[in-house]
């Protein structure tokens, strides 16, 4: 009988998918590696034939959760040239459908940031690039921003400044809405504050 070939992009991939249901449901102090195991239908030792550590593992669950997210932004962003639409794209995907789709996850992904940072833990900071994470979406708002100058569509403002404070909005909008779901209805206030950023910054 020929042995059945795995195809390990694949297995790895339902590794990820089955991390992310575990990590979202027991937080990531309380997961074991077993636990994603289990959800992934492996055995446990099978788990560190892809992941050396249950860090690792949290790192690339949140890493393959951003893909999909990016790709979900580009796929919208190619239907479309107008730079009013896409500003509206972006702050509704990276805030409303982001926290709908994986609250959970994000306010644990948090957590561990906020761990790393505590301990110092190189072991946990190192699989985070978050610089490198800041930098990729300020860019893609900054020649978002860009596009409307050029077109005459937004006035001519500070594009990297502007793009800077879009994401530090996000962000306190995110962290505010993970403390206390019940502060506010996360469609409304990205709407809210997409007509507030676009009053200011498109030419009357």
């Amino acid at each position: 009988m020929t042995p059945r070939v795995v195809d390990k992009d694949t297995k790895k991939q339902e590794i990820l998918l089955a991390a992310l249901e575990v990590f979202s449901r027991k937080g990531f102090a309380k997961t074991k590696m077993i636990d994603v195991a289990e959800t992934a239908g492996i055995g446990k030792g099978t788990i560190y034939e892809y992941f050396r550590s249950k860090e690792q593992v949290f790192a690339e669950t949140f890493h393959f959760f951003m893909q999909k997210s990016e790709l979900l932004l580009q796929d919208a962003f190619s239907k479309t040239d107008d730079p009013v639409e896409k500003l509206r794209i972006f702050i509704e995907i990276g805030l409303v459908q982001l926290l709908e789709d994986s609250g959970e996850f994000m306010s644990i992904t948090m957590d561990f940031w906020a761990e790393g940072i505590r301990a110092k833990s190189t072991k946990i900071m190192d699989l985070f690039n978050l610089k490198e994470l800041y930098d990729h979406y300020r860019t893609l708002i900054n020649d978002v921003l860009q596009e409307g100058i050029q077109s005459g569509v937004f006035k001519p403002i500070n594009t990297l400044n502007t793009a800077s404070a879009i994401i530090a909005a996000m962000d306190g909008l995110m962290l505010q809405w993970i403390l206390d779901p019940t502060l506010f209805d996360l469609k409304e206030v990205a709407e809210d504050f997409t007509t507030g950023l676009l009053n200011g910054i498109k030419r009357l």
